[in-house]
């Protein structure tokens, strides 16, 4: 995964925990495989448009988001 910078143009990567890391890495797959960009992707999954880049900015998803993510990637809800 390359570098994110946050919104001051600081690279935020290594403020991520490795567990968000691995999900993001598993959005980022089921995204490309299925043709969803990062806002579609947390509507569906969420309700959330800006649950990618919250994510990607260091912020930990509640457990209950977590869930939702991993249901939609699997086909269910």
């Amino acid at each position: 995964m390359c570098p994110v910078p946050n919104r001051q143009g600081r690279d935020v990567a290594h403020k991520i925990h490795p567990d968000v890391r691995k999900l993001l890495n598993e959005i980022n797959a089921y995204r490309v495989k299925h043709g969803l960009d990062r806002t579609k992707f947390g509507i569906l999954a969420a309700n959330d448009g800006h649950l990618l880049p919250r994510l990607e900015t260091g912020r930990e998803p509640r457990r209950s988001t977590v869930e939702k993510v991993r249901a939609f990637m699997k086909g269910g809800k």
